[in-house]
């Protein structure tokens, strides 16, 4: 996907159950980069943190994520933090997953 490295996003984060396996992650939370928690830690994922990725399943293409909570993120006209890149990635994603680009790469 042709995305920046690195991009700040303000969204919802969640702790996977099952955790994604067999698949290629695309994003993940920089877990370095949150505030610190004023309670204990979910058991869950660690630094390890994914929010987007890709799989063969079933016979077909299936691409993922557990971004876009708010729907300002959708907007066009949105200025909020990473919003332009979020789309990029919904966007890329859907065309990959149509067979449009390549997918999983």
């Amino acid at each position: 996907m042709d995305l920046p490295k690195r991009f700040t996003f303000q969204d919802e984060w969640y702790n996977l159950a099952p955790f994604p396996t067999n698949v290629k992650f695309l994003a993940k939370v920089d877990t370095s980069t949150l505030k610190p928690l004023t309670s204990p830690p979910h058991p869950g994922h660690a630094d390890f943190h994914p929010v987007a990725w890709c799989q063969y399943y079933d016979g077909g293409r299936a691409w993922l994520s557990t971004l876009g909570h708010n729907d300002h993120s959708f907007s066009a006209s949105s200025t909020g933090p990473g919003a332009d890149q979020f789309q990029k990635l919904v966007v890329q994603g859907v065309k990959s997953a149509m067979g449009l680009t390549p997918f999983c790469t």
